[in-house]
């Protein structure tokens, strides 16, 4: 497949978008000058600067009392949401992370919803605990020991066909979840190939294994969240096969061909289903659309985020780019001669901190 939108991709415009096309569809290492460049400039992204403004001058986003509620507004989601986008490292970050990690971090190295210390019963998150690794990892606090912590934890939690269940132990699931298996495995994703252990790299195949045995999106349960149950037919079909930006804690086949893929699974044939319904969704111009983004395609009530990213049913630039991720290391991807060199030459934006 012809890379048709990779000047659209490259644009300096959306510089976070343009630093992930450099590096993981073109190849560019993450200390290569271009890319760097682009990783710097997403601190002048119109959504960055909106949440850096909006955290204000207390170092994290409110309430006081937790980093978790309200959904998509207090300070987990929006270190979620600029993990995804390979932000760079700041001091207004940093001192986020520090927030979430005393109050959320439990014993063990997991990490719970509920404060730590705070009221109700305090369980761990394999949910909570992948997604925020793999955000702290994206930062670059692999040689942070709350953060080795929470990577030895995982293996323990879980579960016999190879999966995880946010479930466990309260409710005695028989079955791992889809949504709570991908965030290890996203997690995982962001520890250097080098620095895999064995019981790692076993944790790691057990978690592919399950989601692969589904195909990734076929299952004879149903795998979502309690708020999506019953919306089968909203947003013109059922949500895994929605692809979404961004992913927070959800889950769609997209999601899971992205990490697989960076995981090393690309060669398996198992993954076919989900990648002829990625190339199945593409436009005519080659581009793909936003089908969902978790929060206004509810049909029971819509929650407030800080930032909106694009518009639902329009081109997306996030959601190709996740396609372009996926075929790049599927071999599907043909990139044109001479489009990234003369892109290259494009005058970045001017950062500001």
């Amino acid at each position: 497949m012809k890379a048709e939108a990779l000047e659209w991709l490259l644009e300096p415009s959306d510089p976070p978008i343009r630093a992930l096309t450099l590096a993981e569809v073109l190849g560019k290492r993450a200390d290569d000058p271009e890319v760097e460049a682009a990783r710097e400039s997403s601190l002048s992204y119109k959504p960055v600067v909106t949440l850096k403004r909006r955290q204000g001058q207390s170092g994290y986003w409110p309430p006081d009392d937790t980093c978790y509620n309200p959904k998509f507004t207090s300070t987990v989601w929006q270190l979620m949401l600029l993990g995804e986008m390979w932000v760079p490292r700041t001091p207004w970050i940093e001192s986020a992370v520090e927030r979430f990690l005393s109050q959320h971090q439990m014993e063990n190295g997991a990490f719970c919803w509920r404060r730590i210390g705070g009221r109700g019963k305090q369980e761990e998150e394999p949910c909570l605990t992948g997604n925020m690794l793999r955000t702290m990892l994206v930062f670059g606090y692999w040689d942070d020991p709350r953060v080795r912590n929470g990577l030895d934890w995982m293996p323990e939690h879980q579960q016999e066909d190879g999966g995880w269940n946010c479930d466990f132990p309260s409710y005695n699931p028989t079955h791992s979840s889809f949504m709570s298996t991908i965030e290890p495995l996203w997690a995982y994703s962001e520890v250097p190939r080098a620095k895999w252990t064995r019981r790692m790299k076993s944790s790691i195949d057990r978690g592919a294994e399950f989601l692969l045995t589904h195909r990734l999106f076929k299952s004879h349960r149903d795998w979502r969240p309690v708020e999506f149950r019953g919306m089968s037919n909203y947003f013109g079909g059922g949500l895994p096969t929605k692809f979404h930006f961004p992913m927070y804690y959800y889950y769609d086949a997209l999601h899971a061909l992205r990490v697989l893929a960076k995981l090393g699974y690309q060669d398996d044939e198992r993954m076919g289903d989900a990648v002829h319904l990625t190339l199945s969704k593409k436009t005519p111009d080659g581009k793909w659309l936003l089908e969902g983004d978790w929060v206004r395609e509810r049909n029971d009530r819509v929650r407030k985020t800080l930032v909106t990213i694009e518009q639902l049913g329009k081109p997306s630039k996030w959601v190709t780019l996740n396609c372009y991720r996926v075929l790049a290391k599927t071999g599907a991807l043909e990139l044109p001669r001479g489009v990234a060199s003369s892109t290259l030459r494009m005058r970045l934006p001017t950062t500001e901190h």
